[in-house]
């Protein structure tokens, strides 16, 4: 009786499904485990990039803060108490004195609010009066200022100046004082 030769075909097969089982096992675990570390990664990178942003905000922030600091030594000096408004006599500063292009710059800021008078500058050096010039007065919000003055530098001698600003608006008067180099 012959042989017949066994027909491996249903092993083939059964091989085949057991070799695909096995690689949909492997890629779904390597899937798992790359959604788990790369979970896990973004968590920390997100982490991180928050950690930069608060750090980034508090220095701006810091930062900030030095500029307002800053800006509250420029401007002029708050007051408490009694308004400026009702005093008899008129208060300021000068703000800003400067020489810029051959011309001196002088910058008044009245502290009360005033519609109109007017601003008078004296400059005198070693108690002479070398220079004087009148100007209006300009109504801001709250305060006043004078309307500036602008003084070519060759109507002036080199050295120290002082700088009188004689103020008059609505019957009172007053005086702001200052020093300059020219």
């Amino acid at each position: 009786m012959p042989r017949r030769k066994r027909n491996f075909r249903w092993l083939k097969w059964l091989l085949f499904l057991v070799l695909i089982a096995a690689a949909v096992t492997v890629i779904i675990l390597v899937k798992n485990n790359f959604e788990k570390t790369d979970g896990a990664d973004r968590q920390a990178t997100e982490t991180s990039k928050a950690e930069e942003t608060k750090k980034e905000e508090k220095e701006d922030t810091q930062a900030d803060k030095s500029e307002e600091e800053s800006k509250q030594e420029e401007k002029a000096p708050q007051y408490d108490g009694d308004s400026p408004n009702k005093s008899e006599t008129l208060t300021g500063m000068i703000t800003y004195a400067d020489v810029k292009d051959g011309v001196l710059i002088v910058r008044v800021n009245i502290d009360q609010f005033l519609s109109n008078g007017a601003c008078n500058l004296v400059m005198s050096k070693n108690g002479a009066t070398q220079y004087t010039q009148s100007v209006g007065i300009i109504e801001s919000v709250t305060t006043s200022t004078c309307d500036g003055y602008k003084i070519p530098v060759s109507e002036l001698s080199e050295g120290d100046f002082t700088v009188e600003i004689n103020l008059e608006s609505e019957g009172k008067t007053g005086k702001i004082t200052g020093r300059v180099r020219i």
